[in-house]
């Protein structure tokens, strides 16, 4: 029936354009105008005249942006608990580093002298 009524609609607006295609165009217009509009009013994803295309918001997605929340909630608090340990990790890792640079400095010296 729904199907019927478009049809009908379609071939009433062939016939109108036909006689006058400047009010056809018109009308065409204002009904799209009016249907972006009411689309944009009980949206209820985004806001504006075009939130309409955004379609509806899927569940997944919320229930993703929750599981990366709690994850990023969970790193926060786990790094201000290892803070210390990751700073003493970079500290010995360092003094590390000096001295292979000290050693590779005094083979090089080494081997410069002789």
């Amino acid at each position: 029936m729904k199907g019927f009524c478009y049809i009908t609609l379609i071939i009433g607006f062939f016939i109108f354009y036909q006689q006058n295609p400047l009010y056809a165009i018109g009308i065409i217009v204002l009904f799209f105008g009016v249907y972006i509009f009411y689309k944009s009013r009980t949206s209820t994803s985004g806001s504006g005249p075009m939130s309409f295309l955004a379609g509806r918001p899927n569940q997944q997605d919320t229930k993703v942006d929750d599981l990366i929340t709690l994850m990023l909630v969970q790193q926060l608090m786990n790094s201000n608990h290892n803070g210390e340990n990751k700073d003493s990790i970079r500290n010995s890792g360092k003094e590390e580093r000096i001295e292979k640079i000290d050693q590779t400095k005094h083979k090089i010296l080494d081997l410069i002298r002789d």
